[in-house]
């Protein structure tokens, strides 16, 4: 990361960072996501009148074998080097949002909690790093991130969040770009359009977190079919505590696989 990055995801914390998907590779993706919003449109319409207007595929990088280049992704996997200690790949999902469709303000940073160290020794640390890639363009009220900059490093709790309102910050994409950030900050999103925003999010963590569901196997089929000695077996390995089940790859050389 060059020092402006640093600097700006240290005080904001996020980085939006564009052209993260090569364009035929982005047409070919969305080609494939054109027949899961067809089923996400089915799946919608039978939920209740009263549901939330989104449909959300967890783990989609199990069914969707179009998206594993993703994981090693060479525009992103630098940043994920940088700022995870010994990462793995936590969780994939796809979501699709119609008019309406929101997901409530969360984050995971609470003041209290000690141990969730953002920088420690010089070094930015993350729990958990999100990887928001959009896939159409999400212009305003399109259903993009809206975020509180900063309150990553809040010291005191978050009030209720409708007093909050002239805190937060919009930010819009364009498709095939992608926003890192931190989960520890304050973050939700509500589409006002008629466009139905369409979005990949994969999470990394530390090694030694375990998977938020599928259990320690989650990608052992995805991890024994990765070549040797890759960036791609490394973050497919399961979580075993401290200790390691796979050897980091050498040097900072960021190729897909």
């Amino acid at each position: 990361m060059t020092p402006e990055e640093l600097y700006r995801y240290d005080v904001n914390g996020y980085l939006l960072i564009e052209n993260a998907i090569e364009p035929d590779y982005l047409d070919g993706l969305n080609e494939r996501l054109d027949i899961w919003e067809e089923k996400a449109l089915q799946d919608f319409r039978a939920l209740p009148q009263t549901a939330n207007p989104e449909v959300r595929y967890d783990d989609i990088l199990n069914q969707e074998p179009s998206l594993l280049p993703l994981v090693v992704n060479p525009k992103v996997l630098p940043y994920i080097d940088e700022m995870v200690s010994r990462p793995r790949l936590k969780s994939t999902w796809l979501t699709f949002k119609w008019n309406g469709g929101r997901t409530t303000f969360h984050s995971n940073h609470t003041p209290s909690v000690t141990h969730d160290f953002y920088h420690f020794n010089g070094r930015i640390h993350h729990n958990l790093f999100q990887v928001f890639y959009a896939m159409r363009d999400i212009g305003p009220g399109e259903g993009g991130l809206k975020v509180i900059p900063g309150s990553h490093k809040a010291n005191y709790p978050p009030p209720p969040d409708e007093t909050l309102e002239d805190m937060h910050v919009e930010i819009p994409m364009k498709a095939g770009s992608v926003l890192l950030f931190t989960h520890d900050m304050r973050h939700g999103s509500l589409n006002t359009s008629d466009k139905v925003r369409r979005t990949i999010i994969f999470t990394y963590c530390p090694g030694v977190i375990a998977n938020s569901f599928g259990g320690d196997t989650l990608y052992q089929r995805l991890f024994e079919e990765a070549p040797e000695g890759s960036w791609m077996k490394y973050l497919l390995r399961q979580p075993h505590g401290f200790l390691e089940v796979y050897p980091k790859p050498e040097g900072r050389v960021y190729t897909e696989g």
